[in-house]
């Protein structure tokens, strides 16, 4: 996926994937949707913000779109409170957003913790890579407001955005994190050691070697050797 248009509240996603039933027409949902996202009040803005929650955390795991079926999201929304998912739906985007993947790489390139976040700043790296078109700056622009909603960024003015301290992620988070990766990149098998880390970044994040050898045997066959450490799925 390329471009990140619309903001999404993790509210949104999370209370959205604990309604929705493995089986049904995702249209079942739309009204219901709508209920939940009570702050838009347009309703392109709805329409717009649900098509990208349905395709990002739902169409996604699937090739058709026409019935919901079960994927690890859903399962893990109806199991663990919001607090523990917020981390994991944030990781979502990052994985499948190949612009957002890069925006984090650029964004701990240009700001250290201490400072202050400049939009104008990281608008400049994305369109220097990307292009001054609209799009780019749509998701940057879009991004910016995920990470004040998702707490990890909290806006001065306009412009401007403070960093809140990074909350810590459990083993546990970190495992599903990884199983989630897996998942999305249709693969058994994640090497540790050469991970693109882009998804843990805004989060204090345990050693990946701990996590893999809590979980060995139980999740994964964990492979460890000179220049590469391998997580082999079950």
């Amino acid at each position: 996926m390329i471009g990140y248009d619309r903001p999404l509240k993790p509210e949104w996603i999370y209370k959205t994937l604990q309604l929705v039933q493995p089986g049904r027409k995702p249209e079942e949902y739309y009204d219901a949707y709508n209920s939940i996202a009570v702050e838009l009040t347009g309703k392109d803005g709805r329409r717009k913000t649900r098509t990208v929650l349905f395709r990002t955390f739902i169409y996604s795991f699937q090739e058709s779109t026409s019935t919901i079926q079960e994927n690890i999201l859903l399962t893990l929304c109806k199991q663990k409170d919001f607090e523990y998912m917020k981390p994991i739906l944030l990781a979502k985007f990052i994985i499948d957003y190949e612009i957002l993947r890069y925006f984090t790489q650029k964004f701990y390139q240009i700001f250290d913790p201490s400072q202050e976040v400049s939009s104008p700043a990281i608008t400049a790296k994305m369109v220097e890579s990307y292009g001054d078109t609209e799009i780019i700056k749509r998701s940057t622009r879009s991004f910016l407001k995920t990470l004040c909603d998702f707490k990890i960024l909290e806006p001065v003015n306009s412009t401007k955005y403070h960093q809140l301290s990074k909350t810590d992620l459990t083993t546990e988070q970190v495992r599903d994190i990884l199983k989630l990766y897996a998942i999305a990149n249709h693969t058994k098998q994640i090497d540790i050691q050469n991970l693109d880390k882009s998804m843990f970044a805004f989060y204090q994040t345990p050693d990946l070697n701990k996590v893999a050898k809590e979980n060995h045997t139980s999740e994964w066959e964990y492979i460890s050797g000179v220049d590469r450490k391998l997580l082999i799925l079950k």
